[in-house]
């Protein structure tokens, strides 16, 4: 367990100048990249799908907001669901800053082959099913 929090806070130490330089934090560009990949979600299937708290999710939202790069409004079907989605901003500093993101991830795992990292990630997804999810 120590081998994966420490391999968890050196790689977030690693890549923190990169989102630094673009202006976000990694929970920031969590939920852009998220939303970028899946489309609007609503505030629950948002705080699954990054493995976040409420409280957390909501900071990391309004900052969001306040930069320009998400918008919330009210679920047309069922108004108490609030819906997260990219604005055109954000889809524009997603689609700018995620070549420098791949660059960095490539530069970060150049020593490992593709056999290599293709057993580390099954590996580490088939933790991620095993552990029972926070509620």
């Amino acid at each position: 367990m120590l081998a994966l929090l420490r391999s968890h806070q050196l790689f977030i130490r690693t890549i923190s100048p990169i989102f630094k330089s673009a202006g976000l934090t990694s929970s920031q560009w969590d939920v852009l990249e998220t939303l970028y990949s899946k489309g609007p979600l609503s505030v629950n299937d948002l705080m699954q799908s990054i493995l976040s708290t409420s409280g957390n999710l909501d900071a990391i939202v309004k900052n969001l907001i306040q930069l320009g790069f998400v918008e919330k409004t009210i679920d047309e079907t069922d108004r108490r669901i609030r819906i997260i989605r990219l604005s055109e901003a954000g889809k524009t500093k997603v689609e700018n800053f995620l070549p420098v993101h791949n660059q960095a991830l490539a530069e970060i795992f150049r020593e490992f082959t593709s056999e290599e990292k293709h057993r580390y990630i099954k590996s580490l997804n088939q933790l991620r099913k095993r552990l029972a999810q926070p509620d």
